[in-house]
This record gives structure tokens, sequence and C-alpha cells, in this order.
């Protein structure tokens, strides 16, 4: 019930705080949080590999980190770009603005809210917090967290981010276990005495 009141308010937030901007803001907003997602999905992992020699302790911190972390610096980056390329804003017919500015915020919303509900996954938090099993389906059944991450690895496989090499041991989540590799992680953090491993 707390994960599905967080995403509802997410969605909301991020839909409503948008709604106002205009279409074309939305569209460009669209494409920065698309990238910044993907980007920070496929590769947090990686980024957990380099940080954890150095931060053992904190491993169970890291994946969280690392995720929003890595989606931070890439949106700020392409929002950065985005706003030196296009300095003018791109006007619309009264109708088209007035249906498509709310259809794209509500768009930026659910990728915001897909992109927080996989991030749940990899929390420092009890393994039933997020699901009362792996198996169930979060956000009124909609399961936003299982769309994301069927997108990256898609698009890891297949897709824009695919990797030109042969195999497919660069591509994120290839044996689509992410969620149940997440859930044994929290479970161990259950058994564990405190959030940090061997404190010192």
């Amino acid at each position: 019930m707390i994960p599905t009141i967080f995403l509802t308010i997410i969605f909301l937030a991020v839909t409503l705080s948008l709604w106002k901007e205009g279409l074309w803001a939305c569209l460009v907003m669209l494409l920065n949080v698309l990238l910044a997602a993907t980007v920070a999905t496929a590769w947090f992992e990686w980024v957990v590999g380099v940080l954890e020699p150095r931060m053992s302790s904190y491993t169970y911190f890291l994946d969280s980190i690392a995720w929003w972390g890595v989606f931070a610096i890439v949106l700020v980056a392409a929002r950065e770009a985005t706003d030196r390329a296009s300095r003018t804003r791109v006007k619309f017919r009264r109708p088209v603005e007035l249906f498509g500015a709310p259809v794209a915020a509500a768009a930026v919303g659910w990728i915001v809210t897909a992109f927080t509900a996989a991030s749940l996954h990899v929390a420092a938090v009890p393994r039933d917090i997020v699901q009362p099993t792996p198996e169930a389906r979060m956000f009124f059944g909609l399961a936003p967290d299982r769309k994301w991450l069927q997108w990256v690895r898609g698009s890891t496989l297949h897709g824009p981010f695919a990797n030109p090499g042969p195999g497919r041991r660069n591509a994120f989540d290839p044996n689509a276990d992410f969620i149940l590799r997440y859930a044994d992680r929290r479970a161990a953090l259950e058994a564990e005495p405190g959030l940090r491993v061997d404190p010192k």
C-alpha cells in the first residue's frame, strides 16, 4: 500500500508540474527523462561494481546511490544540452497545445513513476515493503516496474542502447531475473544486524 501511495504522488506531482510548462517543454523533458532513466537503469550495476571495492561496508546503499546518481547526472547534462540547442520554444496551435500538453506531461509522469517503481527493488529496505511476493504487481496491478525493466532489457539487447558486439553479456538483465535477484538481496539485508556490512 505504501509504494502505491508513494508512486501515485510522484505521478501526479510530475504530471501537474510539467503540464503548465506547455507541450514543447513536455516533449523536450520526455526525451531527456527517457534517456536519463534508461542509461541509469542500464549502467547502475557497473557503477556499483566500481564503487563497491572502495565502499564495501555500504554495499546495500550503493545500488540506490548509483541508480539515482547516474539518473541525476545524465538528466542535468541532457537538460543543459537541449536548453542550449533549443533556445526558441516551438509554438503549437491552441487545440494541439491543449490536448498535447497533458498527454506529454502524463507520459513523462509515467516514465518517472516506472523508473521510481523499479528503483524500489534496489532500495535498502526489507523485502516485503516493496512487494509481498516478487510475483506481485505493484501500483494498482499496472506493474510499472516490470514494464520499465522490460523496456531497458529490450533496448540493451536489440534496441538503441544495444551492444554491437556478439553475445548478451553486456545487456541489462539478460536472464530477466532482476526482481528475483534483488528480492533475495533485500532478504539478505534483513538478516544483517545493521544496514552497514562490517562497519568500521
